[in-house]
């Protein structure tokens, strides 16, 4: 069984180390402690074990952006990353919700385009040196839904 909810103070060395695969070893301690702090971030937890969050940030020019989504390869393909996107938008003050990922991570955005998200537009000059996409979603105001 897998759970989504937020996270506990003991979540924080299993979310650094799925954050370390994808953003390395340097940046996750710092990425995910500022996540914690803001209460930003949603994990996924199998048998005692966190596989998998999503970190975002409410402060985005007024909306509200995924910053980073990681699921450990085993529990891939299991709908958790959906489940992120739909709590992160319970829980967004802002109709507007963006995402983004690399323009060669096409797993990323066939997820994005069948979650609903469209193409916004595209950051280059990034230190990875590959293009990021920028995706958008709009949603129902809370109570609409």
């Amino acid at each position: 069984m897998i759970e989504i909810r937020l996270p506990r103070v003991a979540d924080e060395v299993g979310c650094r180390t799925l954050a370390a695969a994808v953003i390395g070893e340097e940046r996750a301690g710092v990425f995910i402690r500022s996540h914690l702090e803001r209460h930003h971030l949603i994990v996924a937890e199998a048998e005692g074990e966190v596989v998998g969050f999503v970190a975002y940030r409410s402060d985005w020019f007024q909306c509200t952006f995924v910053s980073l989504v990681v699921v450990r390869d085993d529990f891939r393909r299991k709908g958790i990353a959906r489940e992120f996107f739909k709590s992160v938008e319970a829980v967004s003050l802002s109709p507007r919700i963006f995402s983004s990922t690399e323009e060669t991570n096409t797993t990323s955005i066939r997820m994005h385009t069948g979650l609903g998200f469209v193409p916004s537009g595209h950051i280059d000059n990034l230190p990875q040196g590959t293009r990021e996409l920028l995706f958008y979603r709009r949603v129902p105001p809370r109570g609409l839904a």
